[in-house]
């Protein structure tokens, strides 16, 4: 469903411009065509609405918030914040505000809300005369939210049905009220954010204090009254925060967290910017960290945002943030990813309108998630750009995760060979490589392209490995190789690799390891999806991490624990070439050429990566050495 707050409608030819709502169908839609949804609200101007209610839906930008009840068969949320009662029409024209549920089925009768209308009431600024509910709206299972920013002269409430007992909830906190223009309501959304169990609603005020705040409210059925729990301020004159909420789960603790956004939040432009709340509990937010994109010049980053579901399979929420006026007004939306301390400060991905269609403008304006639209099991998102008339499903892609083990033995003998290179005797070691994936609604096969590397950790230090392997005939550091593989079951490929002889790092551990990327996503033949293909699966990682598995082994050692203890000994002897040779002394001239002999001894276990430093004085080269 797309809302069109300008448009004409074809179901009401004798309205000007009251803006419609439009269906548009994933499948079975190749034009890629949309069509007005009837509500049945006529053909007719001027009708009657109550006692002292006159409509006038000229201009009502019908369509301007839209929301959907989380449920299944749930009903849809359609306002127009711009209708007016023309009742007083020769003293006031009173934009109330209209809105309507939509029956699941999307037909004609729905049911039709004017939340600010009030008998016999005129007054354009007495409390909610101008209210012009519906800018924003939100849904709950038995709520329905509306904000009213234009109540008590421009101060504004939030209008909340409780659909159970059909009543309205009042907020009466003279401290939220009392100061005019902060147009409170500006944007609405809910979630629980007192305990798992209560729905709690959230007003933004964008414009209190010039800075803008964002109120939480409990719901008191007793009294039937909104009575505040939280409220959040601004830190920057015009930024309008506030004027985008999202709650959101990002931490997966049962209690939602909070983002409000600030797109005229400026360093040099109105880059815009979104902090995020998360809720210690019992209604208490702590502010984690601002969010900024890329902070683009008059980007208007945080102008609206949605929550995604969880569009990584990593059991944290997901969300999308819109920066419509970034490149030029062509825009862009950001998605950010929840963990368990609350959402990673580094986007994950830019989605950029230019790269998706160079004709869009004002792309990321508006922002739906949480629905998997083409059933691969995972929820999609829909993005706006209305001065382009257009809307962009972007379908999220299957997530794997892949096992990889490399198998090698605890350690090498290398006092005998067990292998032949050729004719040569050589020592080796089996090595075996098992891979594996698993996910969520991962239709057909998947290719693996897969580097097994040997001694990797010398290759990265730029030093000649110690082992290798034989693939044609020829050596080789490296095997490459590729992989089908189904669904959780498991492939193992078996390799030989061989120790070059005269090998001086003994001590230092053997690193294998197995770096691997996604090949083709093959279908089994006759179950392709036309019209939506299935996406070819990514990878499960983070940013940082190396997409590679290791294992190690080391060399066989004479050795009664694992760090071989040494007892080794040291003894010398200066030979002098002089008369005698018992001379401590050396005469310069008198000889060319000094010996000097070294005895080393090992008691203790055997010693690897032995060295010896000599120091001597300048007045000496050295000529060589020899070993008896």
């Amino acid at each position: 469903l797309v809302g069109a707050p300008k448009a004409e409608s074809k179901y009401s030819t004798s309205v000007q411009s009251p803006g419609a709502v439009f269906k548009c169908r994933v499948h079975t839609n190749p034009d890629r065509r949309c069509t007005e949804l009837d509500m049945g609200r006529g053909n007719s101007r001027g009708m009657l609405c109550g006692k002292t209610c006159k409509e006038d839906r000229d201009d009502e930008w019908m369509g301007v918030s839209l929301a959907r009840q989380p449920k299944a068969g749930g009903s849809v949320l359609a306002c127009a914040h711009r209708w007016k009662n023309i009742y007083y029409e020769t003293e006031y024209i009173l934009p109330h505000g209209f809105c309507n549920i939509i029956p699941p089925d999307l037909q004609s009768k729905g049911r039709k809300l004017l939340p600010c209308y009030e008998e016999y009431k005129k007054k354009y600024g007495e409390e909610h005369g101008s209210c012009q509910a519906g800018i924003a709206g939100f849904f709950t299972e038995e709520l329905v939210i509306m904000g009213a920013p234009g109540s008590y002269y421009w101060t504004g409430t939030v209008k909340v049905l409780n659909l159970t007992d059909n009543t309205y909830y009042k907020l009466n906190d003279d401290a939220v009220i009392a100061r005019r223009y902060t147009y409170l309501g500006y944007a609405v959304t809910a979630g629980h954010f007192s305990q798992p169990t209560t729905t709690d609603i959230v007003g933004g005020a964008p414009q209190d204090g010039g800075i803008g705040k964002v109120y939480i409210f409990r719901t008191d059925r007793q009294s039937g009254c909104l009575i505040k729990i939280f409220q959040a301020s601004g830190k920057k004159m015009g930024s309008y925060f506030g004027s985008s909420l999202c709650a959101v789960d990002l931490n997966s603790d049962g209690l939602s967290d909070l983002l409000v956004g600030a797109p005229m939040f400026s360093e040099i432009r109105d880059e815009g910017q979104v902090t995020v709340y998360i809720n210690r509990g019992n209604g208490v937010l702590e502010e984690q960290l601002t969010l900024d994109g890329d902070s683009a010049y008059n980007a208007h980053f945080g102008e609206s945002m949605a929550a995604l579901g969880d569009i990584d399979d990593d059991g944290f929420p997901d969300v999308a943030i819109g920066a419509p006026k970034e490149d030029n007004y062509i825009g862009a939306v950001y998605i950010y990813h929840g963990d368990a301390n609350g959402i990673i400060p580094q986007y994950s991905m830019k989605l950029s309108g230019q790269t998706i269609n160079p004709k869009l403008h004002m792309f990321g304006q508006s922002i739906s998630g949480g629905v998997d639209m083409d059933s691969n099991g995972y929820p999609d998102m829909t993005v706006g750009a209305f001065l382009s008339d257009n809307v962009v499903l972007l379908r999220s892609r299957p997530v794997i995760t892949m096992d990889i083990a490399i198998f090698l033995p605890i350690s090498i003998n290398i006092t005998a060979p067990q292998c032949h290179d050729g004719l040569q005797p050589v020592n080796c070691l089996n090595v075996t490589a098992c891979f594996r994936f698993s996910g969520k609604h991962v239709p057909g096969e998947i290719g693996l392209n897969y580097n097994l590397t040997a001694d990797v950790a010398k290759k990265e230090k730029s030093q000649q490995p110690r082992v290798y392997f034989v693939t044609s005939g020829e050596t080789a550091g490296q095997i490459t190789e590729k992989l089908q593989l189904s669904y959780m079951q498991e492939k193992c490929e078996h390799y030989l690799a061989y120790v070059k002889k005269r090998v001086e790092d003994v001590i230092s551990p053997i690193v294998f390891e197995a770096s691997y990327s996604l090949g083709e996503h093959v279908i089994e033949r006759g179950k392709e999806d036309k019209e939506l293909p299935a996406l070819k699966p990514v990878l499960r990682w983070k940013k940082g991490q190396k997409i590679a598995q290791r294992n190690q082994t080391i060399f066989e050692r004479n050795c009664q624990s694992d760090d071989c203890a040494a007892d080794l000994k040291l003894q010398g002897k200066l030979l002098l070439s002089s008369v005698g040779d018992r001379s401590a002394y050396l005469a310069l001239g008198a000889v060319r050429n000094i010996s000097l002999n070294i005895f080393i001894s090992n008691i203790g276990d055997d010693a690897y990566d032995t060295n010896v430093f000599f120091n001597f004085s300048g007045e000496l080269f050295f000529i060589k050495m020899w070993q008896k």
